[in-house]
């Protein structure tokens, strides 16, 4: 049995080393930086439907967050013009149950034994809604390789102001131009990198919404460095991603606070020996308790405090760096890091710019957290806007 998990696993890293050369270059910074028009965009649209909740508490931001970010993944992503609406709401309740369902399988003990997954029901449930998420992917996938070809402009989806075109193509096109992955294989990438672009980020930017709430005293900062770097009016630029260091210190502290998920696996390809005797084998799955590390007072002092300038580079230089699991470590890190962040500073520059961001919690120790295959606050933002 060894030797067949052994063969599995090293298939199984062999597939994603060739899927992760392929997929590299959709990510490659010329890309990245042709996405920042859509980013602006979608800030601009982001504060027009805030304003229309001001004075209104409980602001729904998480579905307001999850549409605008579901349609963003789409466009950069697969870059084609979509009817995001109509799409949203097939995906909505799919990608709720899927999740869901995940957590189901993944958390109760008994799920685990495949007879009572099975005479659940659940097991049937779980496969629908993976086959009909992927099915409204490959729509997407038929329509984008029936399309004629396009100029590079509009098979990016976008319409760069920036300078040249970039030479790569949006993720899709690299996919679907790259002859080593047949269609399931395309449908597969495109399908984590939705949920993944989509729930992760909006959860994040929730997140981070919220803190500026509570700790209205690093809100103002942030809107101070955001006038320094971008200005009052206009688009953020890429050239200035790189100077928003207090905002990137705000995303980094509330992804520590509040990590994509709470607990993250990793397969164990060879012994490896932790000190005091103590060998972890090969071929078994590790549990790493993201949470309880990021919020471990042994590593950071006074741990639930909101304290962006732990990322001050003299103060990261103190700590190891499995001790921060932001956008995950390791060979598998998140490929679409640099994505992310882009995306989130460039949202948050117009949100924070045009909208003073308020919260009823008084600390990150009021709120309670829902523990799925994701991490979300169990009572949502509690967050309301007013105009400046």
């Amino acid at each position: 049995m060894p030797h067949v998990v052994s063969f599995k696993a090293t298939s199984i890293w062999a597939k994603w080393k060739r899927h992760r050369k392929v997929i590299t270059p959709s990510f490659n910074q010329r890309v990245l930086d042709s996405f920042v028009v859509l980013f602006n965009e979608k800030g601009v649209d982001l504060v027009k439907k805030l304003e229309k909740h001001v004075g209104q508490r409980n602001v729904p931001v998480y579905s307001i967050l999850g549409k605008m970010i579901l349609e963003l993944a789409c466009q950069t992503s697969m870059g084609v013009e979509l009817d995001v609406e109509s799409l949203e709401r097939r995906l909505d309740e799919v990608l709720d149950k899927q999740i869901h369902l995940f957590t189901e399988k993944t958390l109760i003990l008994w799920n685990h034994f495949e007879v009572i997954w099975y005479l659940s029901g659940k097991k049937k449930m779980y496969q629908d809604y993976i086959n009909r998420f992927g099915s409204i992917i490959s729509e997407v996938i038929k329509k984008k390789i029936k399309d004629e070809k396009p100029n590079e402009q509009k098979k990016l989806g976008i319409l760069n102001n920036y300078g040249d075109i970039p030479e790569k193509h949006a993720f899709l096109d690299t996919l679907i131009e790259n002859t080593d992955l047949d269609e399931n294989e395309i449908r597969d990438e495109v399908n984590t990198f939705i949920l993944a672009a989509t729930e992760t980020t909006t959860n994040a930017l929730a997140a981070i919404l919220t803190m500026l709430g509570i700790y209205r005293d690093v809100q103002e900062e942030v809107y101070k460095e955001i006038i320094d770097v971008v200005g009052v009016e206009g688009e953020v630029m890429p050239q200035d991603l790189i100077r928003m260091e207090l905002t990137e210190r705000v995303i980094k502290e509330t992804l520590r606070l509040f990590p994509a998920g709470p607990v993250m696996s990793r397969y164990v390809s060879g012994d490896i020996d932790i000190g005091d005797n103590i060998i972890i084998p090969e071929g078994v799955s590790v549990a790493v308790p993201l949470l309880y590390i990021h919020r471990n007072g042994e590593i950071y002092e006074d741990p639930l405090k909101f304290d962006p300038d732990r990322f001050l580079p003299e103060n990261v230089a103190k700590r190891p760096p499995s001790t921060y699991f932001g956008f995950s470590q390791g060979p598998r890190s998140c490929i679409g890091s640099k994505y992310a962040m882009m995306n989130m500073k460039v949202i948050l520059a117009h949100a924070i710019r045009r909208l003073k961001f308020f919260s009823e919690y008084k600390s990150v120790a009021d709120i309670e957290l829902k523990m799925t295959m994701l991490l979300r606050m169990k009572h949502g933002p509690k967050v309301w806007v007013e105009k400046r």
